[in-house]
C-alpha cells in the first residue's frame, strides 16, 4: 500500500472518529428512550380508547329507571343540601323531627339547627338557602311579630295542642319551597327573606332565600337577637319527614336525603 493510501485512509479514520468511540452504555441508554417513547404513545391511545368507550356507556344508559322498577342509590338523584351551608345532622335528638314538644302536647315536625349541635356557627344573620330546585309557594316578607301579650295568650291557647294557625305563628317568619318533586320544604324562625323573593319564583338549589333569625319564639317576641336558629321541615302531602320514626332511624334515613354541600 502506498504512502498516499494510508494517509487517504488515516484520514477517513478521522472524519469517523466520534462514531467508533460511541461507548456501549449510550446505545442502551438511547434504546431505552426509545422504547419509552413508543410506551408512552400506546398508552395514550389506549387511555384515549378507553374513555370513549365509557363516554359511549355512559350515553347509553338510561336516566331514570321505567315505570315500577325499584331504584337503587346509585340512580337516585343525591337528594337535598343543608339549608345552611356545611350543617350536619343536629346531634341531639331533641332537634329531630318526633321530638315531643310538651309546652303544646305535640311533637317537632321538623329539624331544628342550632349552632351548638349543628357542626356550624350559625348566629342571627347566617344565610340559608334552597336545597333544591325549587318554586316559591310561600314568603313572609310582611311578618310582624307580636306583641308580649299576644304571645302569652298563644302560648295559653297551645297548652293542649296546636292548630295548624297557631303552628304558623310559631314557626315566626317563613318560606316555603315546593321542590320539582313535589315535596314541600318549610325555612321558620327567619330573621329576614331575601330581597324580591317572591311567590311563582324559581330558585336553583344553592340561592341565599333568607337568614337565621329567632322569629317567633320569646327572644323574637322580646327583641332579642340570641338563640337564633332555623326551623326546617320538609313535607310530602300531610306528612312529614321522620314522622313516627325514633331517632336513629331519623338519622339513618336522613343520610339520604340529605347529601351536600
Amino acid at each position: 500500500m502506498t504512502r498516499a493510501n494510508l494517509d487517504a485512509m488515516g484520514s477517513a479514520m478521522g472524519r469517523y472518529a466520534p462514531f467508533t468511540r460511541v461507548r456501549p452504555g449510550w446505545i442502551l441508554l438511547l434504546a431505552v428512550l426509545a422504547y419509552a417513547l413508543v410506551a408512552t404513545v400506546q398508552w395514550r391511545e389506549t387511555a384515549h380508547a378507553l374513555r370513549e368507550e365509557r363516554l359511549a356507556r355512559a350515553a347509553a344508559e338510561p336516566a331514570a329507571p321505567a315505570p315500577g322498577e325499584a331504584r337503587s342509590v346509585a340512580v337516585v338523584e343525591a337528594g337535598l343540601w343543608f339549608p345552611i351551608p356545611g350543617a350536619r345532622l343536629p346531634s341531639e335528638d331533641d332537634h329531630l323531627p318526633g321530638a315531643t314538644r310538651a309546652y303544646r302536647a305535640g311533637v317537632a315536625e321538623g329539624f331544628s339547627f342550632w349552632p351548638d349541635s349543628s357542626g356550624v356557627p350559625i348566629v342571627h344573620g347566617t344565610p340559608v338557602i334552597a336545597v333544591g330546585d325549587a318554586e316559591v309557594v310561600r314568603v313572609d316578607s310582611g311578618y310582624f311579630e307580636l306583641s308580649p301579650a299576644e304571645w302569652e295568650v298563644l302560648l295559653a291557647a297551645v297548652g293542649d295542642g296546636a292548630s295548624d294557625t297557631d303552628l304558623d305563628r310559631l314557626r315566626g317568619r317563613q318560606v316555603w319551597l315546593r321542590l320539582d318533586d313535589g315535596r314541600i320544604v318549610r325555612y321558620g324562625h327567619l330573621a329576614s327573606v331575601r330581597s324580591g323573593l317572591a311567590v311563582g319564583q324559581r330558585v336553583s338549589r344553592g340561592r341565599v332565600i333568607g337568614t337565621v333569625g329567632n322569629s317567633g319564639t320569646p327572644d323574637g317576641v322580646a327583641g332579642r337577637a340570641t338563640n337564633a336558629r332555623l326551623h326546617f321541615e320538609v313535607r310530602d302531602g300531610d306528612a312529614y319527614f321522620g314522622e313516627g320514626l325514633a331517632p336513629d332511624e331519623v338519622r339513618l334515613a336522613a343520610t339520604l336525603l340529605f347529601t351536600g354541600p
